[in-house]
């Protein structure tokens, strides 16, 4: 026999109502907490680069090479 579940007025009126296994709850707040905190990490990042590059502390490079102070096409042979 189907077991009844009885929502109270209270929850049913405050919008759309969700029923999940515990196991799966659990793994959506580890999601959400992971989410919220690379999102953190990200405006922390954004808010580091702003300011280093309104001091004037970033450099510019074209290519990869000159940003290890190397220069164009100089390799050493083996």
């Amino acid at each position: 026999m189907a077991e009844i579940i009885t929502i109270p007025k209270k929850l049913a009126q405050k919008g759309a109502f969700v029923l999940l296994p515990k196991t799966q709850y659990e793994a959506l707040l580890k999601l959400q907490k992971r989410l919220l905190w690379e999102q953190a990490d990200t405006d922390e990042a954004i808010r580091i680069y702003e300011k280093e590059r309104r001091e004037g502390k970033l450099k510019i490079a074209r290519d990869f090479a000159s940003i290890l102070g190397k220069k164009k096409g100089s390799r050493k042979s083996s």
